[in-house]
């Protein structure tokens, strides 16, 4: 064991220096994730300055790391310990299940799949550290349940309940259904330990001297937000409904892998082992191997299963399936590790393993999936070397963008520091809390974006009316494509009237152009 850990802790600390910042999307959400623990450091509180969509502990504790520098190479280094931590628990689990060897194949598959996958929902690089600590309770979860820890199961789904409440109320009910069919004995005293985390955050919460008032304005606003158009349109298009559109558009893919894929195994079967892998490698590289598991390994167990279902009928398999099940909640129709299932994806792969060992051949399987992780890498390192970032030095520590925001990104920056004085303030729009965490400039809105979403969620004319009473002086409007919303581009098919107000009460300073635009707006002097 101790040798696989040292080659998964080689392996991951190679990957960790090669993509160092360079996954995920620091425009996009980080910025956010980067910005609001700064908030917190100068005098702004949840709910009464700042919207909170998931719990706030991933916040508070950026915002501690913080008191030493804001820099963000303090919130990488943090991700990808996290990261690695990830990796160590998922392969301690995968134990419980296979031998050792082939619990190291798919650590690595998970290392080059999905922890350094080249998705905005990133686990070094996260959208939502929130989500980064929610989901690493619950994977902490499933091995406490595994080896019977239950104070520490119960201790843990409380950690969650404070990072991501939904996650925490699939899993507990999971637990404790679970539990119950398995009629496993724990002491009820151990469920007072999922007390301890929500109790803790309730005092800190007590102490900051929030009025409810805001707490209950900032949950209307959550009861709001779920039910926009612009949510509905993200979810069902990263695959959190059923989309049939996206269905049809996977079928072709979906039968014709899924008959190489039997075809595949049914010539080894017959001792044409080389032909086999062949064969099964040939197909893989006609396939997008980001979404080979999202249908096509689901299509092929469930014609197993009908074949041979008294041998799935195992409590293992049940648990980690469920386990899968709930981990992917979040896109479900689209198991990826390019979607929000990038957190979950490692599980859906490794429960369909461990069904297929049951009825096919477990050597053929294990080379089936050392192909396929190659191939994953490959695929990864391809579209790295084809979309090169390049470094944007700032006081903040390095970012990294592809060649044309790069360029963007430092005039706009150099603007700001040239132009912008320091009792002036300025927001950049859709997204760009990232400049106000560069420049040390406040963001004095409640909403952290002025996406699609946020117009819903707040409503236009609210946003208006706060633009007028904080006195912005500068509006900068930076090229964001908010075609996941449902929407293109703000100004354009949303935002009208708030960009209105803009043209009637700012005059344009100055314009940025590298390959796309940046609008410079400067309040009127009255």
């Amino acid at each position: 064991m101790k040798k696989n850990i040292f080659i998964l802790t080689v392996i991951f600390l190679c990957f960790s220096i090669i993509y160092w910042g360079k996954t995920g999307n620091i425009l996009i959400d980080f910025s956010r994730e980067a910005y609001i623990p700064y908030q917190l450091n100068n005098g702004s509180f949840f709910y009464k300055d700042i919207f909170l969509i998931y719990g706030g502990f991933g916040y508070l504790f950026n915002a501690l790391l913080y008191k030493t520098s804001s820099n963000i190479n303090i919130l990488l280094i943090l991700s990808n310990i996290c990261a690695y931590i990830f990796v160590l628990i998922f392969y301690f689990i995968a134990t419980k299940f296979i031998q050792e060897k082939s619990a190291l194949l798919f650590s690595i598959l998970f290392i080059v799949a999905s922890i350094f996958s080249n998705s905005t929902f990133s686990f070094v690089v996260p959208y939502s550290y929130s989500t980064i600590w929610g989901y690493l309770g619950a994977y902490l979860s499933i091995l406490f349940y595994l080896n019977k820890k239950y104070k520490l199961l119960f201790l843990t789904l409380g950690f969650i309940a404070i990072n991501r409440v939904e996650l925490f109320l699939l899993l507990t009910i999971f637990y404790l259904l679970f539990s119950y069919f398995e009629k496993r004995p724990y002491k009820k005293t151990s469920i007072f330990h999922l007390f301890i985390f929500p109790i803790l955050y309730i005092f800190t919460i007590l102490f900051e001297k929030i009025p409810l008032k805001d707490i209950k304005t900032n949950m209307l606003y959550i009861k709001k937000m779920i039910n926009t158009d612009s949510i509905n349109f993200l979810y069902k298009s990263m695959g959190a409904y059923f989309n049939s559109e996206y269905i049809i558009k996977n079928l072709t893919e979906l039968l014709i892998f899924t008959a190489l894929f039997l075809l595949s195994y049914l010539i080894y079967k017959k001792n044409f082992k080389y032909t086999s892998i062949a064969l099964i490698t040939i197909s893989l590289l006609f396939f997008n191997l980001n979404n080979l598991f999202n249908l096509a390994i689901f299509v092929i167990v469930i014609l197993f299963f009908i074949l041979q279902h008294k041998k799935l009928l195992d409590k293992k398999i049940v648990f980690i399936s469920l386990c899968a099940t709930i981990l992917n909640y979040k896109s479900i129709f689209n198991i990826s590790p390019v979607a929000y299932s990038n957190f979950g994806y490692i599980f859906a792969v490794f429960s369909i393993y461990l069904m297929l060992k049951k009825i096919l051949d477990k050597k053929w399987l294990d080379i089936f999936f050392i192909i396929f992780t190659i191939l994953i890498t490959i695929l990864n390192t391809r579209y790295n070397t084809i979309h090169t970032k390049f470094k944007v030095k700032t006081n903040i520590g390095n970012l990294y963008l592809n060649k044309q925001d790069s360029v963007l990104f430092n005039k706009t920056n150099n603007y700001i520091k040239e132009n912008i004085k320091n009792d002036e303030d300025f927001i950049v729009v859709p997204e760009g809390q990232i400049f106000n965490l560069i420049n040390e400039k406040p963001w004095k809105f409640y909403n952290s974006t002025f996406t699609p979403l946020d117009f819903e969620t707040f409503g236009e004319e609210n946003l208006i009316k706060k633009l007028d009473s904080n006195k912005t002086d500068y509006i900068i409007f930076y090229p964001r494509n908010t075609k996941e919303y449902g929407f293109q581009t703000i100004c354009y098919d949303y935002g009208v009237n708030f960009c209105t107000y803009i043209m009637d009460n700012y005059k344009r300073e100055a314009i940025i152009e590298e390959g796309y635009k940046v609008l410079i707006f400067k309040k009127n002097e009255k």
